[in-house]
């Protein structure tokens, strides 16, 4: 009587070897290394879409603001809620809103408004009041990812009086004037006029002030492309009342 290995035409089944399974393991590990990159980025790429949308649904609900209010801006996100859609709009999901108790959390946005959209005259600035006097809004930023816990109102500058220039802010807890990189060393930024952009920090002592590893922000102030980047969006063409000008003409 022919055996089972006879009738099935001489053929055993087996299985895999140490070395097939190692040659396997090998081709998933590469493969695996080959798409990760990519999977993160595109992640990253999400993360960031979905913020700029909170920032649009956060200017919509800026713009009925001003409407209900007789043209004044609004300066914070908070007061925004009751035209939201989602209050998660105020979150993003990249934001290290962990680092206040939970019955804070909600106190703080993730986004900030500049203080020159209804804020308050600071280092010489007079701020916009109203919508209808917004010159060039195309210009001018009005929503910027900032720090989780730091203030709603965005101005990271400070005036040098003396010498009539522009510095960054000196840090402190949460960085300079809330400034981040959660965005592949950027951010996101909306304007008067509605349109978005990303803003990716081009000097390295920029991001050395967002990470607390260069702690001169004088000297980081110093031929700096961002922080003239930030004046022209934050400043504009609004002129600057130095107090030096104003003692003078007090006198």
């Amino acid at each position: 009587m022919a055996s089972d290995e006879t009738r099935r035409g001489g053929c055993r089944s087996r299985g895999f070897t140490l070395v097939e399974l190692l040659v396997v393991v090998s081709i998933i590990s590469l493969m695996m290394s080959l798409l990760l990159p990519s999977l993160n980025r595109a992640q990253k790429q999400a993360e960031q879409v979905h913020c700029l949308a909170n920032q649009h649904q956060l200017y919509l609900a800026w713009t009925l603001f001003s409407t209900d209010s007789d043209d004044h801006l609004c300066s914070r996100p908070q007061s925004l809620r009751r035209y939201a859609a989602d209050e998660d709009i105020l979150v993003c999901k990249t934001a290290r809103e962990h680092s206040l108790p939970s019955a804070l959390v909600s106190l703080h946005s993730s986004y900030g408004v500049s203080n020159t959209m209804g804020g308050v005259f600071r280092d010489g600035v007079k701020p916009f009041l109203r919508f209808h006097t917004i010159t060039r809004p195309g210009e001018y930023l009005v929503f910027i990812d900032k720090e989780q816990n730091s203030s709603d109102r965005f101005w990271p500058l400070l005036r040098d009086t003396e010498q009539k220039k522009w510095l960054w802010r000196p840090p402190d807890l949460f960085g300079v004037g809330g400034i981040t990189s959660r965005h592949s060393n950027g951010c996101n930024a909306t304007f008067a006029d509605g349109h978005g952009d990303m803003v990716r920090w081009k000097d390295q002592r920029t991001l050395g002030l967002i990470k607390g590893t260069f702690a001169d922000e004088v000297e980081a102030s110093e031929n700096n492309a961002d922080l003239t980047y930030l004046v022209r969006v934050l400043v504009g063409g609004i002129p600057v009342q130095d107090e030096v000008e104003e003692t003078s003409k007090e006198k």
